[in-house]
C-alpha cells in the first residue's frame, strides 16, 4: 500500500466525525478536497472505508480494521522520527567505551554519571583494556572513544589529556620504606620491581623506567602484571615494589603501602582518545562530558 500519514490523519478525522462538511471544516479545507483525499485512500487499501448516504456517513468493516491499526501506525511513525532525530543529535543509540583500570577507579564513573543524565536514551557499552589495545580498537572502529593512560596520538586517533597525577610508590605493608612518609628515588635502586608489561602502554612503562635511569639505576623487573590487581597482589605478598599512578591509591588494596616520593616526580596523564575522522555526535558529547569532569573544558 501506498499510504501516506497526512492521508491516515484525514481518514482518523472523518471517521470520529463521520460527517464529511464537519470532517472538512475542523481540517480548514473544501469538502470535494476531503472527499478526494479518501477516495485516493480508498484505492491506496483497495477497500471502501465510508458507507454514505443521505442521512448518515457510516464505517464499513475494512474502515474499522483500519481504525484500529491507524492509530498505532502514526504512533510509531513519530516515534521513529524522534529517535531519528536523537541519533542525529547523539542522544541515542549505542557508544562503545574503552577504558584503562586507572580512570575506572577514579574519573571514568563521573564521566558515565554524566552523560547518562543528559542523554538517557544513549546505551553505553563499556570494557576494560589496556591502553594500546584501546589505540589499535579506535583505529579498527571497533571502539568509539577511550580513556586511555600516556598515550601518543597517532595519524588514526586524537588524544587529549584530561587530568595528570604523580607517580607513588608501591611497598609491601612491611617493608622498612613504608615506616617513610617520603622515599627517595635512590632508595628502590636494589629493589626487585613489579610493573606492567611494555607492549601494554610503552609510553607509561618508558616513564617509570626514564625516572629510575634519572636516579642512578634500572629498575630489576622480577614479576609482570597484566592488570593493576595482579600488580598490587604481587607487591603484597613480597615479590617486589612497584611504580604507580596516585589514582590507585583509591583502591586501598589490603598489605600494601602508597607513598609519596621525594623530589622532582613525572606526572602520568589519564586521556580521553577518539578517531579522528569520528564526527559521531555521541562522541562529541562524551569527550565534551570528560573534559567538564576533569575541569579543562
Amino acid at each position: 500500500m501506498d499510504v501516506e500519514l497526512r492521508q491516515l490523519r484525514v481518514f482518523l478525522t472523518v471517521a470520529a466525525e463521520l460527517h464529511f462538511s464537519r470532517a472538512a471544516a475542523r481540517l480548514h479545507v473544501s469538502q470535494p478536497a476531503l472527499s478526494q483525499q479518501i477516495r485516493t485512500l480508498e484505492r491506496a487499501v483497495g477497500a471502501t472505508l465510508f458507507d454514505r448516504t443521505s442521512r448518515a456517513t457510516e464505517l464499513t468493516p475494512a474502515g474499522r480494521v483500519l481504525l484500529d491499526a491507524a492509530p498505532r501506525v502514526l504512533f510509531e511513525a513519530e516515534r521513529a522520527g524522534v529517535r531519528v532525530r536523537q541519533a542525529a543529535e547523539g542522544a541515542s543509540g549505542l557508544l562503545v567505551v574503552g577504558s584503562v583500570g586507572t580512570a575506572l577507579a577514579s574519573i571514568a564513573p563521573r564521566i558515565l554519571r554524566t552523560v547518562r543524565g543528559r542523554f538517557p536514551d544513549l546505551r553505553m557499552e563499556v570494557s576494560q583494556h589496556d591502553t594500546a589495545a584501546q589505540m589499535v580498537m579506535l583505529a579498527e572502529e571497533r571502539l568509539d572513544v577511550g580513556l586511555v593512560r600516556s598515550a601518543a596520538p597517532t595519524n588514526a586517533v586524537v588524544v587529549e589529556e584530561l587530568v595528570t597525577e604523580p607517580l607513588l610508590v608501591v611497598l609491601p605493608g612491611d617493608h622498612p620504606l613504608a615506616r617513610h612518609d617520603t622515599v627517595d628515588a635512590g632508595a628502590l635502586a636494589d629493589e626487585p620491581f613489579v610493573l606492567w608489561p611494555r607492549p601494554l602502554g610503552a609510553e607509561f612503562f618508558d616513564i617509570i623506567t626514564g625516572y629510575c635511569r634519572d636516579h642512578g639505576f634500572t629498575p630489576r623487573i622480577v614479576a609482570e602484571g597484566a592488570d593493576i590487581e595482579t600488580q598490587l597482589s604481587l607487591v603484597a605478598a613480597g615479590i617486589g615494589v612497584s611504580l604507580q599512578p596516585s589514582y590507585y591509591a583509591n583502591l586501598r588494596p589490603p598489605g600494601v603501602a602508597f607513598r609519596p616520593l621525594s623530589g622532582e616526580v613525572p606526572s602520568v596523564a589519564l586521556q580521553v582518545a577518539w578517531r579522528r575522522r569520528n564526527r559521531s555526535p555521541a562522541v562529541g558529547h562524551f569527550v565534551g562530558a570528560a573534559r567538564e569532569c576533569a575541569g579543562t573544558g
